[in-house]
């Protein structure tokens, strides 16, 4: 399968995204990138995948991290989870 950018628009502000407009409270716009940092109503530490009975340790970045780290340089991932 080939996958193409077809453009990149950047913005003064943080765009809106579902999860964020629903629950702003629960959910940050970088959400899933920090399991050391929990949701206000659970622990993120770890995860159950579909098909699996046993939970594991979540992966930081939801395990991208080779991939999209550097994306993150500089940034407080316990303020910004």
């Amino acid at each position: 399968m080939e996958v193409r950018v077809l453009g990149v628009r950047l913005t003064e502000t943080q765009p809106a995204t579902t999860w964020n407009l629903a629950a702003a409270r629960e959910y940050g716009f970088y959400a899933n990138v920090n399991p050391a940092v929990d949701h206000p109503r659970w622990s993120q530490a770890t995860e159950r995948r579909i098909g699996e009975l046993r939970r594991r340790p979540t992966l930081p970045f939801n395990g991208y991290a080779e991939q999209v780290a550097a994306l993150y340089a500089g940034m407080d991932l316990r303020e910004f989870f």
